[in-house]
């Protein structure tokens, strides 16, 4: 068995766990009578938001590369995104890297360079994530214990909380002082180990990628997208309210949206195929727990945001590879 493998019955295990978790107490028949009456006049808005929200990921991702590569097509990079996040759903992490490989190998540029612009861009929205949780920890500081419990960091002391933006800062100045160090040797020894020259090469690609945001040179529009992204999350969590009318049951706001944006980032950054069962227990006891929403009503949401975004990803795809290569070939063809 390969690790590979490994790697993915391991996961479809998490999923498996946390899925029974999430309906152990639900009454099935109860959870699909109200999958089967969500509204569907929100799915139009929806989709458009998801696709947006990967589209402005794109290109935030192009203001990332350098001058050189910025001739890569918006085209080629959006399908780059979408396919990510497409083998994502099947194999976790491994969007990641079917991303700048896939427009490595389609622009003949370096795939160690493009994943190190991946890597920053992960930083950045780690980033983003804590900035949310500041807004939810002042939104929600009556309730923070029950935050607290939903992120099980009841025993976390200040020092902990301080601990994480310290790491984030210490990746940060790792990062400049990796590429530093091969910038240097690079220039300071001849290399003549055909194979070693290929490794320190790829290592510096590499690092030149995860210092990537010295090449963005129109920072209002990088800030921008950056929040466009997050916008675009927070209104794929906002607009399922509507399908079920939760704003009117039970009061949700946009700003509660926001809180279970938050939620549900950590959801899917818990190693499940697509954030399958990690997605659907946290949503499901944060609803509960923070807005009194019934368990099974509070499932329901989540598998029908889940279902919609992945449903969206896993159809249009293929459509954004196909326009690339059309695109692409149809530019060939002009010049």
């Amino acid at each position: 068995m390969t690790k590979r493998t490994l790697n993915i019955l391991v996961s479809i295990i998490v999923a498996g766990l946390f899925i029974w978790l999430a309906i152990r107490n639900i009454d099935l028949g109860e959870l699909w009578a109200q999958i089967r009456g969500i509204s569907l006049f929100w799915i139009p808005g929806f989709v458009m938001i998801v696709l947006m929200s990967h589209f402005f990921r794109a290109e935030r991702w192009r203001l990332l590369l350098k001058q050189e590569q910025r001739v890569i097509p918006r085209s080629s990079l959006f399908a780059g995104v979408m396919l990510g996040y497409f083998v994502n759903t099947v194999v976790p992490r491994l969007g990641e890297v079917s991303r700048p490989v896939y427009v490595a190998k389609k622009h003949n540029v370096s795939s160690s360079n493009l994943l190190g612009t991946i890597v920053i861009e992960r930083i950045i929205d780690v980033c983003s994530m804590l900035l949310l949780f500041m807004f939810i920890a002042i939104y929600i500081s009556r309730d923070f214990e029950i935050l607290e419990q939903i992120f099980g960091t009841q025993e976390w002391s200040a020092l902990t909380y301080l601990i994480i933006p310290g790491f984030i800062i210490a990746v940060i100045a790792g990062m400049w002082a990796f590429y530093r160090i091969l910038a240097w040797y690079d220039t300071q020894n001849e290399i003549s180990n055909p194979l070693l020259q290929k490794v320190v090469g790829a290592g510096r690609s590499f690092g030149e990628g995860m210092v990537s945001v010295r090449h963005v040179d129109n920072w209002p529009a990088f800030l921008v997208l950056t929040a466009g992204i997050w916008l675009g999350y927070i209104f794929m969590t906002y607009i399922p309210f509507y399908m079920m009318e939760l704003q009117a049951q039970f009061g949700l706001s946009l700003a509660d949206a926001v809180v279970l944006t938050m939620v549900s980032s950590i959801g899917v950054s818990i190693p499940t195929p697509g954030g399958i069962g990690s997605y659907h227990l946290l949503i499901q006891q944060s609803m509960n727990l923070l807005y009194e929403v019934p368990l099974v009503t509070a499932l329901t949401y989540a598998t029908i945001a889940h279902a919609a975004s992945i449903l969206t990803v896993m159809l249009t795809t293929p459509l954004a590879l196909w326009w690339d290569k059309y695109y692409t070939l149809k530019t060939a063809g002009d010049r």
